[in-house]
């Protein structure tokens, strides 16, 4: 989705930013692992926290997935985005940071969260927004 977002408007990065969440969230009833993104087709779903099982953690973590194959592109496209999807919502608790692409950024960031969880961690890692 953020590849798809940058090459449709060059500055939306700097409204973005990627939770860091804590593995705990795996212990939330109800929360389910995918192997991929879970719209897409042949996805498997599994309970968490046993559902990392399911998980191609070499493929999901990849740096790159261009592939010359379209087929496999697509595969790996999708494996890149495996998710762990939780009910209802994740408590504050949970929220341990943010990646965002640029310093703007985190300053904004900063001035949302400040009063609401003064230990969120916010790091600029302009490499997650494909930049």
């Amino acid at each position: 989705m953020l590849f798809q977002i940058k090459n449709r408007h060059e500055d939306m990065h700097k409204g973005l930013c990627i939770v860091r969440i804590n593995k705990d969230v795996l212990n939330i009833s109800g929360t389910v692992i995918t192997d991929r993104n879970a719209s897409s087709d042949y996805v498997r779903f599994a309970s968490a926290p046993e559902g990392l099982r399911i998980i191609d953690k070499e493929l999901v973590f990849a740096r790159y997935w261009n592939h010359a194959d379209p087929i496999e592109k697509d595969c790996h496209t999708s494996i890149k985005c495996a998710e762990v999807l939780v009910p209802d919502k994740v408590p504050i608790d949970f929220l341990l940071g943010a990646y965002v692409s640029c310093e703007e950024s985190c300053r904004i960031l900063y001035d949302i969260i400040e009063n609401s969880k003064p230990d969120f961690k916010i790091v600029v890692n302009s490499d997650l927004f494909f930049m």
